[in-house]
Order: structure tokens, then sequence, then C-alpha cells
């Protein structure tokens, strides 16, 4: 062994007496471990990132070949919303799904707020709703997924006691409409 290597080796010799007498085997072996697995973990991780668009093997060779070939992407497509001159129909079918699920339908209202700097025209529904929990759940759930305008702003519910499974809820339905939008100065993109 050569004179200049002797000191490395004791430092090192030292340094690992000291973790041990700090850590113990256990210590050192999670140590150990960590020095193993972590270039492992920074390949894994370099290996992960994706890949650019253009350096794709199937990229490249679609485009190479045959550019037509491709399938078009679908275009984007903006949401439905519906106007105001349907709110009697929305309504109708927010009534008719809450009867359905066997739930009364003791009162409603609804109002109309035109568009402003601040928000989109909506239609806001309250209603008042008498049944089951488990059916104003589903009726809840059905329809917001059956009307993607349709949000829900405020949900009371209470019942009359703990012996009664009937709940009365007052809901704040409210619909985003489409009167007005986009705006005229945005030259028709939103």
């Amino acid at each position: 062994m050569s004179f200049a290597l002797q000191p490395l080796i004791r430092a090192v010799q030292i340094a690992a007496a000291r973790l041990y007498f700090l850590l113990g085997w256990p210590g050192c072996v999670g140590v150990v471990c960590m020095a193993v697995t972590l270039p492992g973990g920074l390949w894994l991780r370099h290996m992960a990132q994706p890949m650019p668009l253009a350096m794709t093997p199937a990229v490249a060779l679609t485009t190479a070949t045959d550019a037509t070939a491709a399938p078009a992407l679908p275009a984007l497509q903006a949401p439905v919303l519906p106007h105001a001159a349907g709110a009697v129909q929305i309504l109708r079918m927010v009534k008719d799904a809450a009867q359905a699920s066997g739930l009364a339908w003791p009162q409603a209202e609804y109002r109309v707020t035109p568009l402003s700097d601040e928000a989109l025209a909506t239609l806001e529904i309250r209603t008042t709703l008498k049944g089951s929990y488990p059916k104003l759940r589903q009726l809840v759930g059905t329809l917001l997924d059956k009307e993607p305008a349709l949000a829900l702003r405020e949900l009371t519910i209470t019942r009359p006691n703990g012996d009664t499974p009937e709940v009365e809820a007052k809901i704040r339905w409210v619909v985003f409409l489409a009167d007005g939008w986009p705006p005229a100065s945005h030259g028709g993109a939103p």
C-alpha cells in the first residue's frame, strides 16, 4: 500500500468508527442503503421525465413517413350554457326530477340576474323540498351530473325531530346562462 493513501484510509476508518458509535448497526445499515439507492433513485427520476414530443419515436416515424396519416386532435368544445329564455324549462326539469325522486315540492322561486362586469348571467332557483335524506342526496347528485351549468349555492337541511326520517331542505341552485356572453368587445372569443 502506498504511503499517500494511508492517511485517507485512516480518515475513512475513523469516520466509520464514529458513525458506528453514534448510530449502531441499524443506523449504519440505513446510511449504507441510502447511499446505495440515492443514485438509482436519481436515475429513475431522470428516466421518468417526459420526453419532448419531437423526440418520441412514434411522432418521428409518423411525421417522416406520412404527415396526413396522423389522426387530427378533436377541437376544444366550449361548454354549452342555456339561455334565459329556457328558464321555465330548467325550472320544470328540476321540479320533475324532484317529484320523480319522490320528494315533495311545496314551493319554488326563481330569478334571472343579467350579465355584469363581475359575473355571468344566472338563473337562481330557490326551492323547498321534503322527503327522505337518501332521496334528496340522490336528487342533488343526479341534477348536478345531468346539467353542467347547474351549481349548488346553498343547502340547508332540517329535521323536525329525531324520530322522523323526513327532512326539509331549502336549496338555492344557480344555473349559469349564456346570455350576453361572449361580450362584443372580445370579438366573439371568451
